[in-house]
């Protein structure tokens, strides 16, 4: 019984640690993606990549688990790599469909690298200050009692 707890553990540890790097991750990529959005000429691109963020940013969108951050972290850069080349493709020529994203067709991963950068500085709990700029103080409203009633 004691082995067991241990295992058990030893792997609730394992996940968590794999969650801490696939967040950190996350976050770096965010930060890359930020000074593109801004730099894009229409608002409605602007826009439409800020409910992307915060699609991704949701756990109800993105997943809890490590398959749902792997998922929501190749959104991420494919969203970063489609912005660096000035051309926004599918997926996110649309808003981001409601309920879980859906897993990314792997035709499409090789299309980006690996992002590097430094991590989020926000003062709004899970989504960067920029977002909320774009999405407005209604959003901001809505996205508290959400975690209020978590």
């Amino acid at each position: 019984m004691i082995v067991q707890v241990a295992v058990f553990s030893f792997k609730m540890n394992g996940e968590e640690e794999t969650w801490k790097e696939l967040d950190a991750e996350f976050d770096r990529c965010i930060v890359d993606v930020k000074p593109h959005i801004l730099k894009l000429q229409r608002r409605s691109e602007r826009q439409r990549c800020a409910l992307w963020v915060k699609k991704l940013c949701e756990p109800s969108g993105a997943g809890t688990g490590i398959a749902g951050r792997r998922n929501r972290n190749s959104y991420a850069k494919l969203l970063l790599h489609m912005l660096k080349r000035g051309v926004l493709e599918e997926p996110f020529t649309r808003e981001p469909e409601p309920g879980m994203l859906k897993t990314l067709p792997s035709y499409m991963l090789i299309y980006f690298g690996e992002p590097n950068s430094t991590r989020i500085q926000s003062s709004s709990p899970g989504l960067p200050d920029w977002v909320m700029g774009e999405l407005g103080k209604d959003f901001y409203v809505c996205f508290i009692q959400y975690l209020i009633h978590m």
